[in-house]
């Protein structure tokens, strides 16, 4: 029998991938919890249908984000190829971990990722760059030790989406932070990097039988509505506020997600 409760879905769909794309990220770690609190969802189920939701999320806004020059491609692509062997790994450890346990681990991870990204900030308030009007233009050249730290941020974003059904948002924003891209790149870039991660997860978790389409078809459809939307919100934020308020804004994101999975 069809859940009434399910005609909301679209809705929590749209104000998630809104949200997400505006701040980067592909929105599993607010659909895992939405799905099983609001809407009684098995956590089995709800990690499934939150990979497979993020797919078109994140490939939408990562689209409406590269329209914007929001997205530097080749650093993505680093990061992304390491999503994909990290998610295949944490799908085939998944079953090995009890529910209970996975959340305090991905509390403690989460709080971990706020190490290299609050050092970055502190670094960036101290230099005090006056480079803000270029920040559209502004890419980097990964080559040697920033290569192999990109990867490691890919890896750690993949496994995150493997084991716990989300996308994987904090590694990759926390690698892309502070390898230096600006705050509208770090947001784009994220978003096209959750991509290869939420791919390889459908792959692993179709395998077990996880995927509800209904579900999937609802929670997804608003999604790519709010991801589409989002991007260009930031047209019309100034880059100099933007950049003021990215960094202590996700610090205290991660820091509540991070507390709150350990706590409950």
């Amino acid at each position: 029998m069809f859940d009434i409760n399910l005609i909301f879905l679209p809705l929590f769909g749209f104000l998630t991938g809104l949200l997400v794309s505006t701040l980067g990220g592909g929105g599993g770690g607010l659909y895992v919890p939405g799905l099983i609190i609001l809407f009684g969802v098995t956590p089995q189920v709800a990690v499934a249908t939150s990979l497979a939701s993020v797919l078109p999320t994140t490939a939408v806004g990562a689209f409406s984000h590269y329209r914007e020059g929001n997205v530097d491609i080749r650093t993505g692509v680093i990061l992304g190829i390491g999503g994909i062997i990290g998610t295949l790994i944490g799908a085939y450890f998944a079953n090995l971990i009890p529910p209970n346990l996975l959340e305090k681990i991905l509390g403690a991870f989460t709080l971990i990722m706020i190490i290299p990204m609050m050092r970055s900030v502190l670094q960036r308030r101290r230099k005090e760059k006056e480079e803000q009007n270029d920040d559209k233009e502004k890419t980097i050249t990964l080559t040697g030790s920033k290569r192999i730290i990109a990867s490691f941020f890919g890896v750690a974003s993949g496994l995150m989406a493997g084991v716990f059904g989300i996308s994987g948002t904090p590694p990759v924003i926390a690698g892309l932070y502070s390898l230096g891209l600006p705050a509208v790149m770090v947001i784009g870039t994220s978003v096209f990097v959750l991509i290869f991660n939420s791919a390889a997860g459908i792959g692993g978790y179709y395998l077990l039988g996880r995927l509800n389409l209904t579900l999937i078809i609802l929670l997804a459809g608003g999604a790519v509505v709010g991801a589409f939307i989002g991007p260009k919100l930031l047209t019309k934020i100034d880059p100099k506020t933007l950049e003021k308020i990215y960094g202590p804004l996700l610090l205290t994101i991660m820091l509540i997600l991070g507390l709150s999975l350990i706590l409950t």
